[in-house]
């Protein structure tokens, strides 16, 4: 802990009165912890919150039409700055001042070193990894981002590497390396001077305030100069270098993936493709199934109308037929009790016949 503190304490000597950039994540405050730290250790009051943007990338060919991909993308970019808004919202509270630095690039680690080369960032605060990586004895750098941009930062960057609110490790700029530089500017300028002729200044000495400076040691501090500008220069090569070949070989993995995730994209499309096809197909096949099911529905409802029809025509004929039946019997009872009075009244009396001979009793009809 005493480490953190001593680095806190150096910060404030170095910073102050200077402006800050700060790299942040924009997804749901995901780096608040560094913005604070430096604001709270630093005693600045001007900021650059910085921010280095991946845009999305549309795999499958045709599968979004050039409207839908401008559509997107100008959604996430207004969500992407909603979200940024809350970190100058963060500043207003603590009481300075911050612009927000957008950058739309496929590399984040690419897009920090290009904004350090052209706005000649001096001080950069980011983060060492994720704060949920944070432990209390974290001293080295865990992310990959933070370990590549350490590693190949112009040394003029001063930059503080935090996690969790806390600081983990520092990297000094390389101030004299600017002095050399001014050395050499004001080393050739007297030179030039020395040559114009000797009215100008004495060719064995150059007056630098009360001190006498032979010629002999201002070529040797121009030759000490010259070698520390081109070891200055191999630097930067060698770094131009190996970030040429990192840029190579993150494109070349970003074409793997992409190309791998293209094969997938394509693949899970052709795989839905076949799949919505065969929806349809069952589809189609269920469609003309129930078509013919209420085809043969209606001939048996058609049928079984058919077969009602009939069958109450039949019942009407049969309760007429009947009808007549009740009206004919009852005209046949009617016809057999007339017969049974005209049938009565024509025969004899049951007693004046014999019972045995079956011959009328003459003398039982004179008795009576």
């Amino acid at each position: 802990m005493t480490l953190k503190i001593s680095m806190a304490t150096g910060m404030r000597e170095t910073l102050v009165d200077e402006k800050i950039y700060v790299a942040v994540r924009e997804r749901e405050l995901k780096s608040k912890t560094a913005l604070v730290w430096a604001i709270q250790n630093s005693g600045c009051k001007e900021f650059c919150i910085v921010h280095v943007h991946q845009p999305i990338q549309i795999l499958v060919p045709g599968a979004m039409s050039h409207y839908q991909k401008l559509k997107l993308h100008k959604k996430k970019k207004e969500k992407v700055h909603k979200n940024l808004d809350k970190y100058l919202h963060i500043c207003m509270q603590m009481q300075v001042t911050a612009e927000i630095i957008y950058i739309e690039k496929d590399s984040v680690e690419e897009g920090i070193l290009q904004l350090i080369s052209q706005r000649g960032v001096r001080k950069l605060v980011m983060g060492a990894a994720a704060d949920k990586h944070y432990s209390m004895n974290m001293r080295d750098l865990q992310s990959k981002k933070a370990i590549y941009i350490n590693r190949e930062a112009p040394a003029t960057c001063q930059i503080w590497f935090t996690c969790n609110g806390y600081l983990i490790s520092s990297r000094e700029a390389r101030r004299r390396d600017n002095l050399y530089l001014e050395g050499a500017s004001s080393n050739s300028l007297s030179q030039s001077e020395i040559t114009r002729g000797t009215e100008s200044v004495p060719s064995s000495s150059i007056t630098r305030g009360t001190e006498s400076v032979p010629s002999s040691s201002i070529t040797k501090d121009e030759n000490q100069i010259r070698i520390q500008v081109a070891v200055e220069e191999a630097e930067n090569s060698e770094k131009e270098a190996h970030f040429e070949a990192y840029k190579r070989e993150e494109a070349e993995k970003a074409a793997v993936d992409a190309i791998k995730r293209a094969k997938q994209s394509e693949n899970e499309y052709f795989e839905e493709l076949k799949h919505r096809r065969e929806t349809e197909k069952a589809l189609s096949k269920a469609k003309e199934e129930l078509v013919k099911m209420r085809s043969e529905s209606e001939s048996r409802i058609a049928e079984t109308n058919m077969v009602t029809r009939k069958l109450q025509g039949s019942y009407i004929l049969s309760m007429k037929a009947l009808k007549r039946l009740r009206k004919e019997l009852e005209e046949l009872k009617i016809e057999l009790r007339e017969v049974s009075k005209l049938k009565s009244k024509r025969e004899p009396p049951q007693y004046f016949i014999c019972p045995i001979t079956q011959q009328m009793d003459l003398h039982m009809k004179e008795k009576q």
